[in-house]
């Protein structure tokens, strides 16, 4: 029997062979979710010019510097200025120009006076205290300077990114693809999930929908692949070796099933047949002990056991580092912990991967194991947020921190 290979050693030549695909260069909109390939910096200050915070009036703030409440200054106002105002004339000694928010303070002008401040009548305002220089007024590129980056190479780009970049008149931005996936279930008592086939595809045979499908393709999508094709394939060696030799397949291509040890089990063998390299047999987690992982070109193959909480494990402590990399981000310098809410007994043997309901209390992530013969694993995975990593026979009490893996971070 094929030799285990340890998570991290099998994580670690799995990302020796993933390369994020070429960048694309996408407007900032279109690049929402996506991986910064580099910096993406501000092309103009916001705002552009100096510009009034408040609607009121723009003022040298010398002018206004004996204004008592009994003897107030009076200034002459001359013109309004909007934010869409362009080329103000500048201000003159002892007068004043009405300003609307965002509209531009005048060369000249050094404060602006809220317009609940001052008393205006007859073309005129007098206002009956001093203004401190910059007050009510935004200096140009107060908000932003030109050239400050907004989302740093290897980062993903938020929506509020996206809008900066935007008003900063960033056309264009280079990014990392999505990477794409396949997924095939493979198993004659699968239906494809949302149809209801005319009669099972074997007489005599039941069929139930392969719900493994519906999981990866959630995982995929929430770690920030693209899955491009999902398929339900029955126990046909010919067929899945002709489906593994597509020539154009994606980054990602997952098979469910066909990883034990029966007459039925050949997703290995057809991978060798279809040219696809062997990067490891059989790995150390549980569950999931039967995944194994080949290369063909730029195409990484996953073979993951039909059960799904299997699946989830397999994906969680293997393809989601994968994933992560082919989208361009940076591994994390330390792994992610919670602490446990429950004691919790791992078995000798292997590295356990434990169903989690993971949670925020106060400022800790809790995690709330969703094992034991009190929770079936179908019900566990059902509520669970990511898997806690236990060592062979590893005990943990409440209150104990342990590794956690999760798409939710």
């Amino acid at each position: 029997m094929p030799a285990l290979i340890s998570r991290q050693d099998a994580v670690r030549k799995l990302l020796g062979l993933a390369r994020p695909a070429t960048t694309q260069t996408v407007p900032p909109m279109n690049g929402i979710g996506l991986i910064a390939a580099r910096d993406a910096t501000a092309q103009c200050d916001v705002p552009e010019h100096a510009c009034s915070v408040r609607d009121g009036y723009a003022v040298r703030s010398l002018d206004a510097a004996p204004a008592k409440p009994l003897d107030p200054v009076r200034l002459a106002v001359n013109g309004c200025l909007r934010a869409e105002s362009t080329n103000p004339m500048p201000i003159r000694p002892h007068t004043t120009v009405r300003v609307l928010t965002g509209g531009p303070v005048p060369p000249g002008a050094d404060a602006v006076y809220a317009e609940e401040d001052v008393e205006a009548a007859d073309g005129h305002i007098l206002v009956r205290a001093p203004v401190r220089a910059g007050w009510f007024v935004r200096a140009a590129g107060g908000e932003i300077a030109k050239d400050t980056v907004v989302v740093p190479a290897g980062q993903p780009i938020s929506p509020q990114a996206a809008a900066v970049m935007t008003r900063t008149r960033v056309n264009s931005i280079q990014v990392h693809p999505r990477p794409r996936a396949r997924l095939m279930a493979l198993g004659s008592e699968l239906a494809k999930p949302g149809h209801s086939p005319d009669g099972p595809a074997h007489p005599g045979t039941a069929q139930f929908p392969a719900d493994n499908l519906v999981l990866l393709r959630g995982l995929f999508e929430a770690a920030g692949a693209y899955v491009e094709g999902t398929a339900v394939m029955p126990d046909d060696r010919d067929r899945l070796v002709a489906a593994l030799s597509d020539a154009d397949l994606p980054e990602i291509l997952v098979t469910t099933g066909g990883t034990g040890n029966s007459e039925r089990d050949f997703a290995l063998e057809a991978a060798l047949e279809s040219g696809f390299t062997p990067i490891f047999h059989r790995i150390d987690i549980r569950p999931g002990r039967n995944m194994f992982a080949a290369a063909r070109g730029r195409t990484l193959l996953f073979g993951l056991p039909g059960p799904p909480a299997a699946g989830h494990a397999c994906f969680h402590a293997v393809i989601l580092p994968v994933v992560r990399r082919l989208r361009g981000l940076p591994g994390p310098d330390t792994p992610r912990t919670a602490r446990f809410t429950q004691a919790i007994n791992a078995r000798p043997g292997s590295e356990w991967l434990v169903q989690c309901r993971l949670e925020i209390q106060g400022c800790a992530l809790t995690a709330t194991p969703l094992a034991g013969k009190a929770v079936p694993p179908m019900f566990g995975l059902a509520h669970a947020h990511g898997l806690a990593v236990l060592q062979s026979g590893q005990t943990v009490t409440p209150g104990d921190e342990t590794e956690i893996l999760t798409t939710l971070f």
